[in-house]
């Protein structure tokens, strides 16, 4: 009775798949699925880098990381939907439905949401009082969560397909930690206070700002806006260029 009722459900599963696709995977293996999200994958990768130019002038980090997110996202369903019909690619390995197994399972979720509710936490304006845990709680999202979820996975790569299994859990898993890899150098090496000095020029002018270097543009520009008039102390975190506090001096 429950192998009839399994069949039945896949053969359910095959037949909206067949409908959507417009094909019988049955016969062609999914192929014509993995190309159209091969497919969508290149125009990903083309298209929102384009329209984020072309209503922003610009293409951001926010803007790289999104339609990373995209291309990975396609690129994994077309694995996946190719894999489906091949059983020698399909791991030999038992489910043992423990804790481990559900917290695996939640693995592709934690690499695709994390890194954006982390990013989340961090839009709000971070203060000096508040920059720890703000950055703490994205680690936790974006490195934390993606790695925790990806241990209990790595007995399935086993098989044919091991270092192909392997290579995704390593590499899907380092896109959300290297999406924090700036707020995690702020976290090792903390708030930077520079006293900023500012004069202007008799030639031209314009406010000149000490000390000088691409490396102070960010505090200089702070101390601009403030409209300090001999300078200030801008307390700042200089790997993600987050300004904190601006004090008159």
């Amino acid at each position: 009775m429950s192998g009839n009722h399994k069949q039945n459900e896949g053969e359910g599963r095959t037949g909206i798949l067949a409908g959507y696709a417009k094909a019988d995977p049955r016969q062609d293996g999914n192929s014509h699925l993995v190309r159209q999200y091969l497919s969508a994958a290149v125009a990903a990768a083309i298209l929102t880098p384009l329209l984020f130019y072309l209503q922003f002038d610009r293409v951001s980090w926010f803007a790289i990381g999104f339609t990373v997110f995209l291309v990975a996202l396609c690129l994994l369903v077309s694995l996946g939907l190719f894999a489906q019909s091949r059983s020698d690619l399909h791991t030999r390995v038992a489910l043992r439905h423990n804790l481990a197994d559900r917290i695996g399972a939640f693995w592709l979720m934690a690499c695709a949401f994390g890194p954006f509710f982390g990013w989340l936490i961090t839009a709000l304006p971070p203060s000096t009082g508040t920059w720890k845990w703000q950055y703490g709680a994205r680690v936790l999202c974006a490195v934390a969560l993606p790695i925790i979820t990806a241990v209990p996975l790595v007995r399935y790569a086993r098989g044919k397909i091991a270092l192909l299994a392997m290579l995704l859990l390593i590499g899907v898993t380092a896109l959300p930690v290297l999406s924090c890899w700036w707020v995690i150098g702020d976290l090792h090496d903390g708030l930077a206070v520079t006293n900023i000095s500012l004069s202007r020029d008799s030639a031209t002018g314009l406010l000149v700002c000490r000390p000088a270097g691409a490396q102070y543009d960010l505090p200089c520009d702070a101390a601009r806006r403030a409209t300090a008039r001999s300078g200030a102390q801008v307390t700042w975190l200089p790997h993600t260029g987050k300004v904190l506090d601006v004090r008159k001096l």
